[in-house]
């Protein structure tokens, strides 16, 4: 190649550069989603159990990564990388629903083995232990569907800290604390969930952005948190299930230099507890 040829070929290199705008900025919200795909592609049981869900996972984690490779438009990135995020949480939850299918066809075959060998009337006894294992895993079952399906229901997403249900800014008037019908509504579908799953506790956190003072700020989300608290003790939920936290202007979800973003800002999440009623503290790093 000639040195003029070559001179060319790396100007037009350079404005090919320029014209890129260089490497795209990193995506939370993908690198989110590949987190969540990584830990469910390091389980064995999503792996072995919900092989579909999971390679449709990584289908939308792929095509959200060329997005963002070419520098496509934000939503269309955090579109796919919102899918994959909702593909892993099918592949857990069908994971362990398929798990638990195992389970019963493992214990009803237990069940004939014990018949078939046993004495008659020791048979009768195991017998009556293996309905009790089936009846056991049948339950688990049941229970595996029916929390997927309130999960689904209440619309709330998958955390480190549990599963966490968000009521936006446009469910309170603008600067109070009263729930609109919406939120109510909201708060009785929590409600209703308690009282289906008594183990489960909750934590209420309110959020602003950070129009006014700090003080202010943190006053006006305790207050929303509180309103939410009332609202599902007047629902039948004892105060004793329910912690309330108060942040203000701390752990924003999006930029404050928008009004798309600070209305996002301005929110209540209900964090609900594990099966032991355990909630982690919010911790510094979030």
């Amino acid at each position: 190649m000639s040195y003029t040829r070559l001179a060319l070929y790396k100007i037009l290199v350079v404005f090919l550069l320029i014209g890129c705008g260089g490497p795209p900025e990193k995506n939370p919200l993908l690198q989110e989603a590949s987190s969540e795909y990584q830990k469910a592609e390091n389980d064995s049981l999503i792996v072995t159990k919900a092989p579909v869900a999971l390679k449709e996972a990584e289908e939308a984690l792929e095509q959200s990564r060329e997005f963002w490779k070419e520098g496509a438009d934000k939503e269309l990135i955090e579109h796919h990388a919102y899918i994959s995020k909702q593909k892993v949480f099918i592949a857990r939850e069908t994971a362990e629903l398929n798990a638990a299918q195992d389970e019963v066809k493992r214990a009803e075959a237990e069940r004939q083995r014990v018949l078939i060998k046993a004495r008659k009337a020791e048979a009768r006894a195991a017998e009556h232990r293996a309905e009790e294992a089936l009846s056991r895993a049948q339950k688990a079952q049941k229970r595996a569907e029916q929390l997927a399906n309130r999960v689904s229901e209440l619309e709330a997403q998958r955390t480190e800290r549990g599963l966490v249900l968000t009521l936006g800014d446009v469910l309170f008037d603008f600067d109070k604390a009263t729930l609109k019908p919406g939120g109510e509504r909201a708060a009785n579908n929590l409600a209703q969930f308690l009282k289906e799953y008594p183990e489960r506790n909750v934590m209420i956190e309110g959020f602003t952005d950070i129009v006014g003072s700090a003080d202010y700020n943190k006053k006006l989300s305790r207050r929303r948190a509180n309103a939410v608290k009332r609202e599902l003790i007047g629902q039948g939920i004892s105060a004793t299930r329910i912690q309330i936290r108060g942040y203000g202007e701390k752990y924003p979800v999006a930029s404050n230099e928008t009004e798309a973003g600070r209305q996002q800002n301005r929110r209540v999440e209900v964090i609900i507890s594990d099966k032991n009623g355990t909630i982690d503290e919010r911790s510094l790093a979030n």
